[in-house]
C-alpha cells in the first residue's frame, strides 16, 4: 500500500493547482467571464471525452449489476450524510429558513468529481478504478438533485431531470455501449481524440475550482459554529460511513478504493450554486466549502493513507 508521503505527493498537486487558480483569480488574470467559459468547456466537452476514454471497454463496468451497486451506494451515502448533517445543524442553533437545510446539503455533498479524479488516477492508474468512479457519480448526481434540492425546496419540486447533464448522459451512453458490445466498434482515431481532450479536463477544472473559491473568499462574515462543525461532519464523521461500507460490504476492490477517496473529499464548490439558485442560504454554503477545503489539505492524505493500509481488500 502507498505510504503517507506517497499519498501526500499525490494529493498536494491537486491543492497546489487549486491554489494557482486562487492566485490567478485574485490577480484578475482569470476573471469571472473566463472562469464561466472554461467551466462550461469542461462540463460540456472535456469531461464527456474523459468519460468515454475511461469507461468504453472498461472490464470493471461491463455488468449492469456492478453499476447499480456503485450508483445505489453513492445515492444512499450522500443522502444519509445530508440527513446526519441536518440533525447536527440543529445542535448549533441553525433553523429552517435560516441555513439549516443548506448546511445539511453542503456537508453531505462532497467534491466527488474534479478533486477526486486526479487523486484516484494517480493512486490507481488502472483504467478500472476510474471507470467505477464514473458509475458512482451517477448516484451522487441523483442524490444532489433529488435529496439535496428536494431538501431545500421540497421533494415535489426537486429538478431531478437536471441530474441528466452532459457528463451523466455520457456515462449512460458509454455504459450502454459496453453492455451491448458496441464499444468494440469505436474507431481508434476517435478514441485517441477522446483521450487527448479528456486529459485536459481535470487540470483545467481544478484550476477553475481554485478561482471560484477566490471569488467567494471573505464575502460574508464568519459564523464560527458553521465553520467549525462543517469539517467535523464532512471530514471526520461522514467519512466513517464510507469507510464502514468499504470495510464490511462484499463489493469490488475498485469500489472500496472509490469509497475511501470519496469519504476524504471536502464539500463541493457546486453547493454554493445550489444554495444560490434553489432557495438555500449561500453564506452557509460558502463557509462549509471554505472551511472543509482548508482542513482537507491536512486530513485527506491522512484519511486515505490510513484507510488504504487497514481496509481489507
Amino acid at each position: 500500500m502507498p505510504s503517507y508521503s506517497n499519498i501526500l505527493n499525490v494529493v498536494l498537486p491537486v491543492y497546489l493547482t487549486m491554489a494557482l487558480g486562487f492566485f490567478l483569480r485574485r490577480r484578475q488574470w482569470l476573471n469571472e467571464t473566463l472562469e464561466a467559459g472554461f467551466m462550461k468547456l469542461c462540463v460540456m466537452v472535456l469531461t464527456p471525452c474523459l468519460i468515454f476514454d475511461r469507461v468504453l471497454g472498461n472490464p470493471s463496468v461491463m455488468q449492469p449489476s456492478a453499476v447499480l451497486v456503485a450508483s445505489g451506494l453513492a445515492f444512499t451515502l450522500v443522502s444519509v450524510g445530508m440527513g446526519l448533517s441536518y440533525l447536527a445543524g440543529r445542535l448549533i442553533g441553525l433553523e429552517v429558513q435560516r441555513g439549516l437545510r443548506c448546511f445539511a446539503v453542503s456537508c453531505g455533498l462532497q467534491n466527488y468529481g474534479f478533486v477526486a479524479i486526479p487523486i484516484i488516477t494517480a493512486l490507481f492508474p488502472d483504467k478500472g478504478t476510474l471507470g467505477v468512479l464514473f458509475t458512482f457519480t451517477l448516484g451522487v448526481e441523483l442524490a444532489c438533485w433529488i435529496t439535496g434540492v428536494g431538501l431545500l425546496q421540497g421533494l415535489a419540486k426537486a429538478p431531478w431531470r437536471l441530474a441528466f447533464n452532459p457528463p451523466v448522459i455520457s456515462i449512460l451512453i458509454a455504459l450502454l455501449m459496453n453492455f451491448s458490445g458496441a464499444h468494440a466498434l469505436m474507431p481508434e482515431a476517435l478514441m485517441g481524440t477522446f483521450r487527448m481532450l479528456g486529459s485536459c479536463a481535470v487540470p483545467l477544472a481544478v484550476l477553475i475550482i481554485g478561482a471560484s473559491i477566490a471569488g467567494i473568499w471573505g464575502r460574508d462574515p464568519i459564523s464560527w459554529p458553521v465553520t467549525l462543525l462543517a469539517p467535523v461532519l464532512r471530514l471526520a464523521l461522514i467519512p466513517m460511513l464510507f469507510l464502514a461500507c468499504a470495510w464490511w460490504l462484499p463489493i469490488s476492490t475498485e469500489l472500496k478504493r472509490i469509497l475511501i477517496v470519496q469519504g476524504a473529499m471536502p464539500s463541493a464548490v457546486f453547493n454554493i450554486m445550489i444554495a444560490s439558485h434553489y432557495g438555500g442560504h449561500p453564506p452557509v454554503a460558502v463557509q462549509c466549502v471554505l472551511s472543509t477545503t482548508l482542513v482537507s489539505t491536512l486530513t485527506t492524505p491522512l484519511f486515505i493513507g490510513w484507510a488504504l493500509r487497514h481496509c481489507p481488500f
